[in-house]
């Protein structure tokens, strides 16, 4: 599909959205040129795809998506970073939750700042689909095991931490030797922090979800509930 007809299907995908059918025309899904049209087509047809999958997220949702954010600098700057991450994102999943995102910067007091939106989305974008998958399993282990009277962190995560390493192993392929490691990987994000510090037997490996990842979390995992 060339460029102009990928986006007349888009803007006709989203005809009752006025907001959503400024946007997807400020979407750059051509690449240039190139000496390859079999290539080029290739690319553009790809990104075109994952606009579709970005908007329909968008679409979803229940933002109120008001014809002012085109007049918004703040939100086309948003918007338009986002965007950016979405087309180099091969994962369904993971365009998706850049969708919601981009969405909860409409909804008020939910980032200070444009700044502070940028952030999120670096962390967002910095994170594998595998390694988010990982945070929201041990966050899972968390809830599930809540501390008790007189419980320390690490004695807390102790209890969980052999079946929450067997998961890994068998969930997602990552051997059991290079678990620490990637665990370890985890704490350039923010989201993951490794335990440090003399505790009695404690040999390292060991860690637990930080705010920063609660508070993406519900970004991604959950819609706005203002507007419709």
């Amino acid at each position: 599909m060339s460029v102009p007809a990928a986006i007349e299907h888009l803007v006709a995908r989203y005809e009752r959205s006025a907001v959503l059918r400024g946007l997807v025309q400020l979407v750059p899904l051509s690449i240039g040129s190139a000496i390859d049209t079999a290539l080029l087509t290739k690319v553009q047809t790809l990104r075109a795809d994952r606009t579709a999958i970005f908007f329909d997220e968008l679409a979803n949702g229940k933002e109120n998506l008001n014809p002012e954010l085109l007049e918004s600098n703040e939100f086309l700057h948003c918007f338009f970073a986002t965007t950016e991450a979405a087309l180099r994102t091969h994962r369904v999943e993971k365009i998706q939750y850049l969708a919601r995102l981009l969405a909860s910067s409409i909804v008020s007091g939910k980032f200070s700042d444009v700044d502070e939106y940028e952030e999120y989305l670096n962390i967002l974008d910095d994170l594998s689909s595998r390694e988010f998958a990982v945070l929201i399993l041990l966050d899972r282990y968390e809830s599930d095991h809540p501390p008790q009277e007189n419980e320390n962190r690490l004695q807390r995560a102790t209890r969980f931490w052999s079946q929450f390493s067997a998961d890994l192993v068998s969930h997602f392929s990552i051997p059991l030797q290079e678990v620490d490691a990637m665990l370890t990987r985890l704490n350039r994000t923010g989201c993951y922090e490794t335990f440090v510090g003399s505790f009695m037997g404690y040999t390292g490996g060991k860690g637990m979800t930080t705010p920063t990842f609660h508070r993406l979390k519900s970004f991604v995992l959950s819609r706005g509930s203002n507007g419709g």
